[in-house]
């Protein structure tokens, strides 16, 4: 404990909370030097008694600091200033200033990755498949990653590294789709990555060469296809329409070019969330076999499908082994856990293994082994049908709120699955000043022009829900109905001057 009392000023006229400014007053002393590493602080109860204040102020300003790594609390010790501190990064300036800056700006929908401005207000994410960080298992995950580096230390030293991933956690992967999505695979079937564009990269080098025909759905996934633009493919659109992709258009594409592989969503389509019906399921995979082309199959929303009698994917019925599936992880646990599965023919997956010793090594066990740990303990499998219901409720309620702000300048069709919605727009609606006038409000969705192969203006939008609870979607659509009246107001105004 210090031989002196602190001198700390405290500002009870402020509006900063006590606690806020104990943290800062602390924080600054560490950072000058004015209290130096392995220095000793008085305890809670000391410096509150010091300050005048309430111990849980001191309490929840220590608490804070151990969180930042500034200080640690023993109970036997005492509290002390951190040994070694975090090392903090200046803002950028200069040139650093502006390409910091530079991955911040909006970027032009021709653009492989799109992103649109930041929002002036506080916004609502409606972005297409991506689920509330709130509801992630953390604590779960914390505690497996921490059991992984006391009880699995040689994960960290990367031993025997196998390129297809770690072998416990591709076996509980390959029960999980087994039991949810009807696939017939173990672990010798299945190559882990770390997510959509890391699967398409070894896809590229394995499946096709540059200059080869490759066909991808339209509407569909427009990283899909700039990634495989990237790698040399010549693309080939094929339509979608309201029972999934038009294989009798692939058929007449076929004749024409010797098209090397098919990437397409099934069940649901992404984003138009339409199920790819029987009979065309049947006649895709005969022309697969026939014509000699891989398919390359996206499971976007695993996890997110009805309970019963779900829509399988294209896999589960391919007899040929002419069917890569993808799927992913990183909906169910948070965005940043980007674990994704291809599963496949075994000799196919040693292939892409091969690519991925040359592109990702020596991978990431320590986060295939966290996963692992969640799995094994059934902390995933508890928490999916957590976040299923919830997702299942947002849906119903995002659905009505649409409905009650904006019909009839939207309709929907609830797809009762999936983590997206693809909403027509009325024919009435100025679809790009709507756009632009929901993002000076706050609202943030993708336009239907990002999914058409051509870019062409599409009255859709594709929108997300399973971020936002029912309060907060209410806010979204009202925004978004107080921006179409202004829409349509400055549309109005426009026409006027122009007759003018």
């Amino acid at each position: 404990m210090s031989s002196w009392d602190l001198a700390i000023l405290l500002d009870r006229s402020a509006r900063e909370p006590l606690y806020l400014q104990l943290v800062k007053a602390l924080e600054e002393g560490i950072r000058s030097g004015r209290f130096k590493p392995g220095d000793a602080l008085p305890g809670t109860r000391a410096m509150a008694d010091h300050l005048g204040v309430n111990r849980n102020t001191t309490l929840a300003a220590y608490k804070e600091l151990e969180a930042e790594g500034l200080i640690e609390v023993s109970p036997d010790r005492g509290t002390f200033v951190t040994k070694k501190l975090p090392i903090v990064l200046d803002a950028p300036k200069g040139i650093a200033a502006q390409d910091s800056a530079s991955w911040k700006r909006a970027t032009p929908r021709s653009e492989p990755f799109y992103q649109p401005a930041a929002p002036a207000l506080a916004s609502f994410q409606l972005i297409p498949d991506t689920p509330d960080l709130r509801l992630a298992p953390t604590a779960a995950i914390h505690q497996a990653y921490g059991r992984v580096l006391k009880l699995h230390p040689e994960r960290l030293l990367q031993p025997g590294w196998d390129p297809r991933g770690l072998l416990d956690l591709r076996h509980s992967l390959s029960k999980m789709l087994r039991e949810m999505r009807g696939l017939s695979v173990d672990a010798g079937n299945l190559v882990l990555t770390r997510g959509l564009m890391s699967t398409l990269n070894l896809v590229s080098r394995v499946l096709f060469a540059p200059g080869d025909a490759v066909a991808v759905e339209d509407p569909g996934l427009f990283r899909v296809a700039e990634a495989f633009r990237a790698a040399g493919a010549r693309l080939f659109p094929v339509p979608v329409d309201g029972h999934g992709l038009d294989v009798g258009a692939l058929e007449a594409l076929l004749i024409q070019e010797p098209i090397r592989l098919l990437y397409l969503t099934a069940s649901p389509q992404h984003p138009t969330q339409v199920t790819l019906e029987s009979s065309r399921r049947k006649r895709l995979l005969e022309l697969s076999h026939a014509h000699g082309f891989r398919i390359l199959e996206g499971d976007l929303s695993l996890g997110f499908h009805r309970e019963k009698n779900p829509g399988l994917p294209l896999a589960s019925e391919d007899p040929h082994g002419r069917v890569l599936y993808f799927s992913g992880l990183e909906q169910i646990l948070a965005p940043g856990m980007q674990v994704g599965i291809l599963a496949g023919q075994a000799d196919l997956i040693k292939a892409l293994a091969k690519q991925r010793q040359l592109v990702d090594w020596p991978g990431n066990q320590v986060q295939e082994a966290t996963i692992e740990e969640t799995l094994r303990d059934g902390e995933i499998g508890r928490h999916l049908r957590r976040i299923r219901k919830v997702t299942e409720e947002r849906r119903e309620t995002m659905v009505d709120r649409l409905l009650l702000h904006l019909h009839p300048a939207i309709s929907v069709k609830n797809p009762r699955e999936g983590l997206s919605l693809w909403l027509r727009v009325a024919e009435d609606v100025p679809l790009e000043a709507w756009t632009e006038r929901c993002l000076a409000h706050g609202v943030v969705f993708y336009p239907g022009s990002l999914y058409d192969f051509h870019r062409r203006n599409l009255p859709y939008i594709c929108l997300g829900f399973a971020a936002h609870d029912l309060e907060e979607q209410n806010e979204a659509c009202t925004r978004m109905a107080v921006a179409l009246k202004e829409a349509r107001t400055r549309r109005s105004n426009t026409d006027s001057h122009s007759k003018e």
